[in-house]
């Protein structure tokens, strides 16, 4: 891949990054619990987190969201089946992407009661990330679940629709018409520059099929956006106009076994009613079935989960999927799966209202 070509803008202004203490989150309503389907499993209560590998702020706060009662009703849902193993293919999700699931499954497991399985995977996350970003990433996930996401809002589904489709490698045709897109950066390699948008515009028609739309780091330059390998970010104010194209349909083959998943379905429809385990565990499979290719699926989990997750971080997680690299340059670290994770901290931490870290804790506060 030529880096110089690649249209690659400044973050936002630079931003604190902090342990964020959630302890009052899952104290204003009595919560409906998951239940299991295997009788030796026991609630949270029976397995709490003790391990000395996980953070004591991370500890505090995962048993503040943990169910209060011991005794869980069986469903026919165990904590096994939230786990990503119990994807098929999961293997195959992209890198950043498989990361965002396995945050959103810690708190979706440890919110139905499965501490263990929950620990498990935060274990996981420190592996791959170190402990400060692993506690950084779950604290910011929790915190847009506190957030209100008023309609005023909320994104255009726009760009979330692209990535969906960019991240399945679903095929276009004529493609006419550019469409404002607004709180969104669209970021890929950069076909060619101009100085005004008419012209852009122009070249992008001209480009045809091939165009996925013009971005503009600032109002003198106009950067028309090759589709292959491109993909939106949320940013502050920002505006780029998407090329209006008609889809063929399915992209790559996708497998039927993935898509019409009984028990997978089954799982989801007793989940989505449980408050915040629905959102975080449709939030996870959105991205899962956009890779393969089951786009209606990936589509309906995504809008069931975008009120309560909110549209930038699902940006994030479809976009960056294929943009580890950029948001890496970008953000003007050394690319990887880490530097994208803070990338998207950075962001997240100034979409948010600010809290303060949790005052028992007295380790060290990353900052950028």
């Amino acid at each position: 891949m030529n880096l110089s070509n690649m249209y690659l803008p400044s973050l936002p202004p630079k931003a604190f990054l902090t342990f964020v203490g959630f302890l009052l989150l899952c104290h204003e309503s009595e919560v409906h619990l998951l239940s299991m389907a295997k009788p030796r499993e026991k609630a949270s209560e029976d397995h709490p987190l003790t391990s000395v590998s996980t953070s004591v702020p991370l500890r505090i706060f995962l048993s503040s969201i943990s169910p209060q009662s011991p005794q869980l009703p069986r469903k026919g849902v165990s904590c096994e089946d939230l786990m990503p193993e119990a994807l098929d293919g999961f293997a195959d999700v992209p890198e950043l992407s498989q990361t965002l699931i396995r945050a959103a499954l810690v708190l979706a497991l440890q919110r139905a009661g499965c501490s263990q399985h929950a620990e498990t995977l935060v274990l996981h996350l420190y592996q791959e990330l170190g402990q400060v970003d692993s506690d950084d990433l779950l604290f910011a996930m929790a915190g847009t679940l506190n957030t209100t996401h008023s309609p005023g809002q909320r994104k255009s589904s726009v760009a979330l629709q692209f990535n969906l489709d960019q991240l399945a490698q679903t095929p276009v045709h004529h493609c006419r018409g550019l469409l404002p897109v607004n709180g969104s950066l669209l970021y890929g390699k950069a076909h060619k520059v101009y100085r005004g948008f008419p012209a852009a515009s122009k070249a992008c028609h001209r480009l045809g099929d091939s165009c996925a739309g013009v971005a503009s780091s600032d109002s003198s330059s106009f950067y028309v956006v090759e589709r292959k390998g491109s993909y939106f970010l949320p940013r502050h104010g920002a505006t780029s106009w998407l090329h209006q194209c008609r889809r063929l349909g399915r992209g790559r083959r996708s497998t039927a076994e993935y898509c019409d998943n009984e028990t997978e379905e089954k799982i989801y429809l007793i989940l989505d009613w449980i408050p915040w385990v629905g959102a975080l565990y449709s939030f996870a499979t959105s991205v899962y079935f956009a890779k393969l290719n089951c786009m209606e699926l990936a589509h309906q989990r995504a809008m069931s989960c975008a009120i309560d997750i909110g549209h930038d971080l699902l940006l994030f997680a479809t976009g960056g999927a294929s943009g580890v690299l950029g948001m890496g340059i970008y953000a003007g670290l050394k690319p990887g799966l880490k530097t994208a994770v803070r990338a998207m901290l950075i962001y997240l931490r100034e979409e948010m209202h600010t809290f303060p870290v949790p005052s028992n804790y007295s380790g060290p506060v990353t900052t950028f």
